[in-house]
């Protein structure tokens, strides 16, 4: 199902116009900026200022019973350029189905295309998923799948490599991403979830491992760490416990 075009189809409409380079209409407009991940230069188009969206009528009435809503997915996160490293200098088979959840902008998901992996882009924001094919597209990876996905509503297809990035920042999302992933990871699948050192990660690893997933911890460097840090990125390797 990945990169066809039943699949794509399955992205509503954003809300906004096309402009004249395929992206929609956005507040502040958009902005180009090239990011370097190991031997590959990637060229990503990126909202120009996200702050722009708190105050856009539209933005606002999309989430009208949640008064606190702040979209994060037009942010190109600091954790997203050493996870993109970590995968990058990964051993990976070509053309393992991959799915990455949270993909904002398509950087993580865009270094495992370049690593050979057959990614489909997922977001719970339709924007956040149109982006990161648009930016796929842009680099040369026309076959990327892009799926719109709610955590709470995980889909029946099971994928043997899932990646994540800044997604455990919220303690209420653990639990629905760890449903998901006992879902949507293939048996002996794994999980990568790179995190920017948030306080957060300690009870996340902790409900993992309580749900059965064992979890390895390893820094930017790839040195095996016995326990997360605070402050500094990390990845987390999940696999489904025996």
């Amino acid at each position: 199902m990945s990169g066809s075009d039943d699949y794509i189809s399955r992205l509503p409409d954003s809300g906004f116009g096309p402009n004249a380079g395929g992206l929609p209409v956005i507040p502040g407009g958009w902005m180009s900026r090239e990011v370097v991940i190991g031997s590959q230069t990637f060229s990503l188009a990126l909202p120009a200022d996200p702050n722009e969206f708190l105050s856009d009528p539209e933005t606002l009435a999309s989430r009208p019973d949640d008064d606190d809503y702040a979209p994060y997915w037009p942010h190109l996160w600091t954790s997203a350029r050493p996870m993109a490293e970590a995968i990058a200098s990964a051993n990976w088979t070509d053309a393992t189905r991959t799915l990455e959840l949270g993909c904002g902008v398509g950087l993580v998901g865009l270094a495992g295309l370049a690593s050979g992996l057959d990614v489909t882009f997922s977001d719970y924001e339709p924007h956040a998923v149109q982006l990161a094919h648009h930016n796929a597209h842009a680099n040369g990876f026309d076959k990327a799948g892009a799926l719109v996905l709610d955590w709470r509503e995980p889909i029946s297809e099971r994928f043997p490599v899932i990646l994540a990035c800044d997604v455990v920042y919220d303690v209420s999302d653990h639990l629905p991403l760890l449903d998901l992933l006992a879902v949507m990871l293939e048996e002996r699948g794994c999980c990568w979830i790179g995190d920017a050192g948030r306080q957060t990660a300690a009870s996340f690893i902790e409900l993992a491992r309580r749900r059965n997933f064992d979890v390895e911890l390893h820094d930017e460097y790839g040195n095996r760490m016995l326990e997360p840090h605070v402050g500094r990125f990390q990845l987390m390797q999940l696999r489904a416990g025996r």
